[in-house]
Parts: C-alpha cells; structure tokens; sequence
C-alpha cells in the first residue's frame, strides 16, 4: 500500500512538473510571437488561457501586451491592472497600461499614467518615447478643445540661387529677331549665405462637445548675407471654425498671406479653405481640401488673378515615429486683367514623403514634389505658351534634443525647367536649423 501511494506522489509530482513546464513554454512563446510583431497571434495564444491563469503577474503582463497589439484594448487594460495590484512597481506595466489609455482615447488617464512613469527616472530613450506620446497627447487635446502651440525656429545656411536666376547670361528674344540680349549680372544666378528666422501659434477654443473655433499665424524670413535686395519674407494668418466627430474632421477657415522681396510688399493674398480630414483606419488617414485666393500685387496691377485649387492626401503611420504621405491636387490660375492670358496658367501637381525614426532621437525625412504649369497665351516676348515643369525634393534629418528643442539639418534641391529660358533655373540649399516648442 505504501509503495502504491509513493508511486501515485511520483506520477503526480511528475504531471505537475511537466504541466508547469508547458505553461512555461506557452509564455516563451507567446513572448517571441510579440517580439516578432505578432502580437495578434500572441492574443489568440493566451486568451483561452485567461480563466485559469489570471493573476500570474508575468502571463497577466504577455496578455497585456499582446492584447493592445491586437487592438483589444479593453482586456489589454484589466491584465495590466491585475499586474499593478499584484507589483505596483512594475515600470513596464506601468507604461503599457498609459499606451493603453492613449489608444483608447483615455486622454487625462494616460497623461497621468505617462508622468508617473516619467517621475520614477526611466532610461533615457524610455524618456524620450514618453515625451513623444506626451507631445501626441498635447496635439489631440488642442483637435479636441481648448489648446494653444507655439514655435520659434533660427538657422543659417548657404543658397546656390537666391534670385532664381537662369543660368543663361545670353539668349535671343524672338520679338526682336538678330538680337542677341545679356542679362545684367544683378540678373544672373546668384550664391549667398543667408540667416533665417520662423516662428508661429495655433490656437483652438472649444464651443461646445463637437465645434471649435481655430486660428493660427505664421512667419518666415530669410536675410542674405550680401544681396539683401532678394531677401524675403512671409505673413500667414487664418481662422475659422473646425467640427470635429468620431472619424472625421471638417475645417472652414479664412485665410491671408503677405509675400515681401527686399521688406517690400511684392504679393498679397487673401482667400479661404475647405478641408475634410477622415481617419479611415486605426492607421490611414485621408484628406480632401478645396482653396480660394484672390492674388494682388501692389507693384504689377496686371499680375493680379484668382487663383483655385483642389486635392486630396493620404497618409499612413506605421508605428513610432515611422509615417507615409501622398498627395495630388490640381486647379487654375486666372488673371484678372484684360489681355494678359500669358500671366494665367492651369495647373496640377503631387507631393510624396514620409519619415524614418531611428532610435527615440533622430527622425529622417524626405518630400517630393512636381508641378505642372501651362500658361494661358503667347508671352509677348517669346512669341510662345510658357510651360514650366517643377521638381522638388527635400532632405531633413531632426535631432530630438528633448521634448522641446529640436536640432534640424536640411537640404532641399530645385529644378526648374522651362520653354522660356529666363525661367529656366536649378538651385540647392542647405541649411541647420535649431526650434524651440512652446507646450
């Protein structure tokens, strides 16, 4: 008899090695599905499980993160809080269950969530993802209420054409056939170094559970070192009313530019926008937008127009700071003036980009852009329909310094090509920038 019950001790002892051992195992691999970004997979993997094993602080924190991966916020949040009872202390569930709030729209829960973490002295790339997530947080509540941002930026760099210039120095009008015309060297392509300053504000106040009122200024100003007479400046300004749902967003606002040359007033613009923003996933975004301006310059009466635009965007977040864009648009400029069609042209264009994190500090970025433009009659001079062809790309590399100082290096790289010479040009500039965030 005592040989039969030792030898039932022994059977159990060993079945119940061998059942922790597949639990065990179950973990490990639940651990390496989401390693592997299989957090879905993982979910399908433990959940079955969540009866018997809930309060097993190590299962309990695997659900939790498997679940948010899986988008089953809700179960993600109770396995993260069944981990904080049992280990108040555990930074990572800490940090989870913010993440967890953040994805569920608990904006004043994961803000709380996200500062404990913080004030507890985690590494300093944890540091950085919680600013980030912050940051986000900041941006949501300004879209949904009341809020208010504003930047300051200074930088110095160097310009291979500052006035845009035609690298042709000679060329033959045909209006004045057998002549050959020089540009006068204030007129040819001309390098500088220049110094440039940026700042802006956005506001928004909350009417109510679903209208805002929004507004935002802006400016830019580039200063040469030597051929200040090609200095320029800008002027933004607009406000409106935005509606903001679930899904979707609907901005109506007025808007205004100054454009200068030189501190002189050499474009005005004043108009408004129409935009529709809807989040079609979790992770894409479309937007759609219809722009009005009436176009007056001071100096040139007969250059003054109306101008029209409409297009749509797309955009895609793949995780951190990783993001993908395209756009398209098209529409007309149209004079206002009587016989001068050359001085109107029909146009379209696209924008591509995106941006690549590395790490929690620098963020590469990259935009391209082409623009078509046929004008609408013969210039005088050319005797021909100008039709100019606009390729831009930009390079960015940002250092995040912290939350708020951000270190920028850009490279952006013009290639005009024309019919008409003289509005046939290249140009590349280079700049560092250093931007300061006020939140």
């Amino acid at each position: 008899m005592q040989c039969v019950w030792r030898g039932g001790l022994v059977a159990c002892f060993i079945f119940l090695a061998s059942h922790a051992l597949a639990q065990d195992a179950v973990l490990e691999r639940a651990r390496a599905l989401i390693q592997a970004s299989q957090g879905a997979a993982a979910y399908r993997l433990l959940a079955p499980l969540e009866q018997q094993r809930a309060g097993e602080v190590e299962y309990d924190y695997l659900l939790g993160l498997a679940g948010l991966d899986a988008g089953q916020y809700t179960r993600a949040v109770f396995a993260l809080e069944r981990v904080l009872a049992m280990r108040p202390d555990h930074p990572q569930a800490r940090a989870e269950i913010a993440r967890a709030y953040f994805l569920m729209g608990e904006n004043r829960a994961a803000r709380h969530e996200f500062e404990a973490v913080k004030r507890a002295g985690p590494p300093e790339a944890v540091a950085l993802t919680i600013d980030q997530f912050l940051n986000a947080l900041d941006a949501r509540e300004r879209s949904r209420g009341a809020g208010f941002s504003a930047f300051f930026e200074a930088g110095i760099g160097i310009d291979s054409n500052v006035n845009s210039a035609s690298a042709t120095s000679s060329f033959a009008i045909p209006l004045f056939p057998g002549l050959q015309f020089n540009l006068a060297p204030s007129a040819r392509k001309q390098e500088d170094q220049f110094i440039a300053l940026a700042g802006g504000a956005f506001g928004r106040y909350a009417m109510g559970n679903t209208w805002s009122l929004v507004s935002n200024v802006s400016f830019d100003r580039r200063m040469n070192a030597e051929h200040d007479e090609f200095d320029t400046g800008a002027l933004n300004a607009s406000v409106g009313v935005s509606r903001i749902d679930e899904l979707d967003e609907l901005t109506v606002a007025a808007q205004g530019q100054r454009y200068s040359v030189d501190g002189e007033a050499l474009r005005d613009a004043v108009g408004g926008v129409v935009q529709w923003r809807r989040n079609l996933t979790r992770r894409d975004q479309g937007t759609v937008y219809l722009q009005h301006a009436r176009l007056d310059y001071p100096d040139q009466p007969s250059r003054d127009a109306d101008r029209t635009v409409i297009g749509g965007a797309w955009a895609h977040a793949y995780g951190g700071l990783n993001a993908a864009f395209a756009g398209i648009y098209g529409g007309r400029e149209k004079p206002r003036g009587d016989n001068v069609p050359h001085f109107g042209h029909d146009l379209w264009g696209v924008r591509v980009g995106g941006q690549l994190g590395f790490g929690s500090r620098v963020i590469l970025s990259t935009t391209a852009s082409y623009e078509n433009r046929e004008y609408g009659g013969p210039d005088p001079f050319f005797l021909e329909e100008r039709h100019d062809k606009e390729f831009q790309l930009r390079l960015a590399a940002h250092y995040l310094v912290d939350r708020r100082w951000t270190a920028i290096a850009a490279a952006t790289f013009i290639d005009a090509r024309s019919n008409i010479v003289v509005n046939d040009y290249e140009r590349a500039i280079f700049a560092l920038s250093l931007r300061y965030d006020f939140r």
